[in-house]
């Protein structure tokens, strides 16, 4: 009794999240739009205004990815570890691309970024090596055991 009512809190909890971070995705869009209605009308734009509209895009990828996360639970109500992997692997690639971008970038920043990428990346591929055998969406494996 109590684990059920736990188990609809939590649900309740991410659900409510996943809805905010899609308002919050929604905004964004809308935002980055009314940007680039900028940019294009100030064309050829000044460096900063470019920069910030490839910070903006990065950004939303990342909330993509956040989002895509939070939804994951309600088709395996649970937490897939490889969501978040993907999520922290876009989170990193965003950080060298801006500092690439913004020319920041030095050598031994580049080899802790390469180090992340990669032990972020083996986890990953862990993740798919050892998938547990609920691998398949709640609502999949519903309908096999009805047949």
């Amino acid at each position: 009794m109590k684990v059920d009512l736990v188990k609809k809190a939590m649900d309740f909890i991410l659900y409510i999240l996943s809805i905010l971070i899609l308002v919050i995705i929604l905004f964004y869009l809308l935002k980055l739009i009314f940007d680039l209605k900028d940019i294009i009308f100030a064309f050829p734009p000044p460096n900063k205004t470019m920069s910030r509209a490839v910070e903006e895009v990065l950004n939303l990828f990342v909330l993509i990815e956040f989002f895509r996360g939070t939804i994951s639970y309600f088709d395996f109500e649970r937490i897939k570890l490889s969501y978040i992997a993907d999520a922290a692997i876009v989170f990193v690639l965003r950080e060298v691309m801006i500092a690439t971008f913004y020319h920041e970038l030095n050598f031994k920043m580049a080899i802790a970024y390469s180090v992340v990428i990669l032990a972020i990346i083996g986890l990953r591929t862990l993740t798919i090596i050892y998938t547990p055998d609920m691998n398949k969406p709640i609502r999949v494996r519903k309908i096999k055991q009805e047949r």
